[in-house]
């Protein structure tokens, strides 16, 4: 490998030749006339991890998009290291193929047979279904994840005591931070 190196740097000072790709500072301006381009720290909600992230974010007249997602190297646990699923985070919000509204199957399990619902005919379609199932309260399985158990913890012992739901579990690697 250092010999294919050297040779490759030899070649490239013979024969002037740059092998090496550099990129010249990009003037925001350049990107979209009269857009801010700034820097947001935020918290990456795809595992428990719950790495530290700075979201790049442009910004004009009220409107703010986010360009890119990596890691905040001022984060003492992830220390500027995002992990592949972290930076694609972006697609999350912008693609185009995400769901938008709720869908309610229309056929066989396996059919990938749906329609669009509102949110109201969805809830309404799930008490339906929970209703004629009639099932007891220790058949429910109350899910969460790494940062709403972390933040809704003081809420959802509480509720889980008083409806008597006994069945806790925290997505998508871990039994929820349930440790008291």
């Amino acid at each position: 490998a250092a010999g294919v190196v050297a040779g490759l740097a030899y070649f490239a000072s013979k024969y002037n030749f740059n092998i090496f790709v550099t990129r010249d500072a990009v003037n925001d301006e350049e990107l979209q006339p009269g857009w801010q381009y700034s820097y947001v720290p935020s918290i990456c909600a795809f595992c428990s991890s719950t790495c530290d992230i700075l979201v790049e974010t442009e910004y004009k007249n009220g409107y703010m998009r986010a360009l890119e997602i990596d890691g905040n190297p001022l984060s003492p646990l992830n220390e500027g290291k995002v992990c592949p699923r972290g930076r694609a985070g972006i697609f999350r919000t912008y693609n185009v193929d995400r769901l938008k509204t709720p869908l309610i199957r229309t056929g066989p399990k396996g059919t990938w047979s749906f329609r669009e619902a509102t949110w109201e005919e969805a809830i309404n379609y799930i008490m339906q279904n929970i209703k004629q199932l009639n099932p007891q309260l220790y058949e429910f399985l109350l899910i969460g994840g790494g940062i709403p158990c972390a933040n809704y913890k003081p809420y959802f012992i509480p509720f889980t005591l008083g409806t008597q739901i006994p069945n806790i579990n925290g997505t998508p690697m871990q039994t929820c931070l349930f440790s008291d």
